[in-house]
């Protein structure tokens, strides 16, 4: 529970104000009602200057509901059973008088002669104050926080409490920080990417992480300057647009590449994500490369050497003339190339891994690839099919009927048609690469070509080891 320090209020008397103000009320005007976030804090007129912390500003970066008969928000705002009311205040009057003669001071904070809506919480008054850039203003103390209306995200769908990204907003000073302290979604897409950050950082080794700070500094690097983050803020809410918009996609992007990158442990075997990264300036093109490295025993340097040569580590994809096919076609557009992988299995016996891509190399649309590595541990290679099934068994014939007769099942159960062709079938589930061994069956990995002009989709097909046992070998690895 937050503990809010104590920090002196300013509550003033109804009667201490000249200005005109309605009669209180059970709801707040429409100007005024729903969400705010507050995004700024600055030490106010009446005191000596100073920069202040995170601790000196508590609730900044919160989002605050106002709503009928309740202000929803951090406990120093929140009020059950308030009342409203709305009127003009007049400049010697603001903050109780704390501005009267101190025009600079009104100037600074936008208030030539501010609407005013009153918030009555018991014998408690607050006032907030409409500015001249239609934000709001109000006094904690000796702070003036600034709410703004949230941006970036439907504000029906924002709810009160901590709206913040993960970076202190009071140490903001580049563009792209200040953005990301002011915009709601892009708020929201860095504090994913700040948890993923951590829970990566307490999973892996100091070794691995090293190589995951490298890949950030160089990614947030490009993409404030890709982005056209690493100029002074735009003026206008039009200029700073296309920037958040920009920012926000990167951010997200990076969040989802992140969020399942994690070290496994199965005995005295450590498995876990390293990370490299590369920019290209023309066309603009980002590569983000995760892949696995394992470590605790001899035959673990066996596998890092198949994986390194299966996934071609000594190049960089960007590089590859058939993933990045377009030429000097896609010279306007931004590119990426991302690499990232999933642990199915590792008890001890196989280590089971999907390696997924998810590439903009120009065209239409994002390619994605998907294709698995099984590695058998007793015996230090990958797994075969020779050693799972018996030579000369119909274990091909019964997979694809198997398998025919799900996708069939799988694309009407999602109104879908596909054209499902015998052949292009037995094609993919005769590449080691479809299949998943797991402790209770086997996976197959389909992409499956749609009627109607659809494009390709991916299917999964689950084959129980109790089906496929027939065709087996009884000293197959996986069972």
């Amino acid at each position: 529970m937050k503990i809010w320090p104590a920090v002196p209020v300013i509550f003033f008397a109804a009667s201490a104000w000249a200005g005109p103000m309605m009669p209180p009320g059970r709801s707040p005007e429409s100007g005024f009602a729903g969400v705010w976030r507050i995004i700024g804090a600055r030490s106010a007129p009446w005191v000596k200057p100073r920069k202040l912390t995170k601790d000196d500003a508590p609730l900044l970066e919160y989002a605050v509901d106002f709503e009928d008969n309740v202000v929803k928000g951090p406990a120093a705002l929140a009020c059950k059973g308030a009342k409203f009311s709305s009127g003009v205040t007049y400049r010697d009057e603001l903050f109780g008088g704390r501005l009267a003669g101190n025009d600079s001071g009104a100037r600074a904070l936008n208030l030539s002669q501010p609407s005013t809506y009153r918030v009555f919480c018991g014998a408690a008054v607050r006032d907030y104050y409409i500015d001249d850039k239609a934000d709001m203003v109000m006094a904690e103390g000796d702070v003036i926080y600034t709410f703004e209306r949230p941006t970036g995200m439907d504000p029906e769908q924002y709810k009160a409490g901590f709206s913040g990204p993960s970076i202190e907003c009071t140490k903001a000073k580049t563009t792209a920080e200040q953005l990301i302290c002011s915009d709601a979604a892009l708020s929201a897409s860095d504090r994913h990417l700040g948890a993923d950050w951590r829970r990566l950082k307490a999973s892996v080794s100091g070794e691995s992480f090293a190589t995951f700070q490298s890949a950030q500094r160089a990614w947030i690097a490009y993409a404030t300057k890709t982005c056209g983050a690493d100029v002074p803020m735009p003026d206008t809410a039009g200029e700073r647009s296309p920037i958040t918009d920009c920012l926000n996609t990167e951010y997200g992007d990076r969040a989802h590449l992140l969020e399942s990158a994690k070290a496994q442990k199965s005995g005295a075997l450590l498995l876990e994500p390293r990370m490299r990264f590369r920019t290209r300036a023309e066309p603009a093109t980002e590569e983000s490369n995760i892949y696995p490295l394992m470590s605790g025993e001899p035959g673990a340097a066996a596998f890092n050497a198949f994986v390194s040569k299966t996934l071609k580590l000594d190049r960089w994809r960007m590089d590859d003339k058939s993933v990045f096919r377009y030429g000097d076609d896609v010279s306007d557009m931004k590119l990426h190339a991302q690499r990232f992988y999933s642990v199915e299995r590792f008890d001890g016996r196989i280590v089971g891994l999907v390696i997924d891509t998810s590439d903009f190399v120009g065209g239409h649309g994002e390619e994605y690839g998907s294709f698995a590595i099984n590695w058998d541990l007793a015996k230090s290679r990958p797994l075969s099919f020779d050693d799972m099934f018996v030579k000369g068994s119909d274990w091909k014939r019964f997979a694809t009927k198997f398998c025919l007769d799900d996708l069939r099942r799988q694309t009407t159960r999602d109104d879908k048609a596909a054209d499902l062709d015998i052949s292009d079938v037995e094609k993919q589930l005769s590449d080691v690469g479809s299949w998943i061994w797991r402790k209770s069956g086997a996976t197959v990995m389909f992409t499956v070509v749609m009627n109607s002009g659809m494009p390709e989709e991916g299917y999964n097909v689950d084959i129980p080891y109790a089906a496929l046992k027939p065709y087996m070998k009884p000293d197959a690895p996986v069972l």
